[in-house]
């Protein structure tokens, strides 16, 4: 788009194309709980967005969509939080975040599910946490992340005005969403986001967390050493590089070895980021009495006659990987102690008894 910002994203051509064209969005399947394969769905996504942008630009609707980002991304670059007032007027939400694989993506299908949305119908952009594809923010060769941090929350709000749009409401939308990479820009979303929102902190046991992750990414290499093969294992891969692991050293490093530093730096970083800060605030350990328990009181909270789906957990260790024990131990105390010091629950006991 000329004299855009930066170049829209594929997520938000894809959103734009199913809403001009009266599209569901139920072959997104973000919400199946128990998915244990690589989804390339964001790969398609890509492939066609080049397609998808030559026919929203030849519609009228379609082109006042990018405008409307643009107007966004300008209005927050130059006015800052008081361009948010009418935003948190018309909305407020209920943020679930956590590092991958630890019950968010069950919480944020059974919060859709209270308010009457056919989770499988919610369009991934909206609901999980793909978007906005906030990363660590920089300067690089061919790009600028505070930039592209910018364009794509204001994509996001843009999807909300468009999917969300009920002019005969008088009040608060309530907005369920999933982001795990909102600890990448900590004061950007909770700004955006509002004062009124409130939040549900997911965690697991740092093992079950990654046998889930090795699982979900094709299994564990005959070696036991560290692969990129899924968008989790990718993040893991940035994350440590950013910190300070050489990339020569990262391919020769055991999985659980990068997977734990990974929980570590996301937890720690989720402590330390402003996000979760002086709001509503509850820690949700992974286990099936504290998920069904969130989803019962959301259900209740909504005045949902709906029953909430029975959450499964994945990957018990079984007694699966007693040499990870003791570096998980370490991992688990270094947490807790960051989260003392900001005030945050650190739910030890529970976390061993459903690992």
């Amino acid at each position: 788009m000329s004299g855009a910002p930066a170049p829209p994203s594929a997520a938000f051509i894809d959103f734009v194309a199913h809403w001009l064209d009266g599209q569901g969005y139920g072959e997104q399947e973000w919400s199946d709980q128990l998915a244990e394969t690589l989804s390339h769905s964001s790969r398609t996504m890509q492939v066609a967005a080049e397609c998808r942008l030559e026919r929203i630009i030849t519609d009228a609707l379609g082109v006042a969509a990018f405008e409307r980002v643009h107007d966004w991304f300008h209005r927050l670059a130059s006015e800052g939080a008081a361009a948010l007032g009418p935003l948190h007027r018309r909305f407020e939400f209920l943020v679930i975040v956590g590092a991958p694989r630890s019950g968010g993506t069950y919480l944020t299908a059974e919060a859709f599910n209270a308010l009457g949305y056919d989770p499988q119908e919610v369009p991934a952009a909206i609901a999980h946490d793909g978007f906005p594809d906030v990363a660590p923010r920089a300067l690089w060769k061919h790009g600028n992340g505070w930039i592209d941090s910018l364009m794509r929350a204001s994509e996001y709000l843009v999807m909300l005005e468009l999917y969300f749009e009920n002019p005969l409401r008088t009040t608060p939308t309530l907005i369920p969403k999933k982001i795990a990479k909102g600890i990448c820009g900590g004061g950007l979303f909770k700004t955006i986001l509002g004062p009124r929102t409130r939040y549900l902190l997911t965690i697991r046991h740092p093992i079950g967390c990654c046998i889930s992750t090795y699982e979900k990414s094709g299994g564990l290499s005959a070696d036991g050493g560290f692969q990129v093969r899924s968008a989790i294992e990718r993040w893991i891969w940035r994350d440590l590089v950013l910190t300070g692991v050489p990339a020569s050293e990262l391919r020769q490093m055991d999985y659980f070895c990068a997977f734990v530093r990974y929980w570590e730096q996301f937890y720690i970083g989720l402590a330390l980021s402003g996000l979760v800060a002086n709001c509503e605030c509850r820690v949700v350990p992974y286990g099936a009495e504290s998920m069904q328990g969130i989803a019962q009181s959301l259900h209740e909270q909504c005045g949902s006659r709906r029953t909430p789906t029975r959450f499964v957990a994945s990957a018990r260790l079984d007694g699966r990987h007693p040499e990870w024990v003791e570096r998980s131990r370490q991992a688990l105390e270094r947490v807790a102690s960051v989260w003392q010091l900001v005030g945050l629950r650190f739910p030890h006991a529970e976390l061993l008894e459903c690992a």
